[in-house]
């Protein structure tokens, strides 16, 4: 029954590494942070079941397999959200400076 619980979380969590990749592809943000969320928790809970009894060659290769999709998903999600996190730190550093020289010099751009 453990195995089975185990071997279903991994699945879940490959199932929403899928979700997050779509979400990823659409530019979809927001919708990639939610099911984050819900991804760490699913592998919260694979820390407990993971270790619990020794799994048979089939159920390994099953594991396995299903740990390669997941990484697979996870690499094209990082090269995904990669430029889009790189804009994203720009705009947000030039902001800084603007807020920053606007403070210095006493400017307000909401004139």
């Amino acid at each position: 029954m453990v195995k089975n619980t185990m071997l279903n979380l991994y699945e879940n969590v490959a199932e929403i590494t899928d979700e997050m990749l779509a979400a990823a592809k659409a530019n979809d943000w927001e919708r990639l942070t939610a099911l984050e969320t819900n991804c760490s928790a699913l592998i919260q809970s694979l820390r407990t079941y993971d270790t619990l009894e020794p799994l048979t060659a089939n159920e390994l290769n099953q594991k396995i397999a299903t740990i390669k999709k997941i990484l697979a998903d996870d690499r094209e999600i990082r090269n995904l959200a990669e430029p889009w996190m790189a804009r994203l730190s720009t705009m947000l550093n030039s902001n800084l400076a603007g807020s920053k020289l606007a403070r210095t010099y006493g400017l307000r751009f909401d004139v």
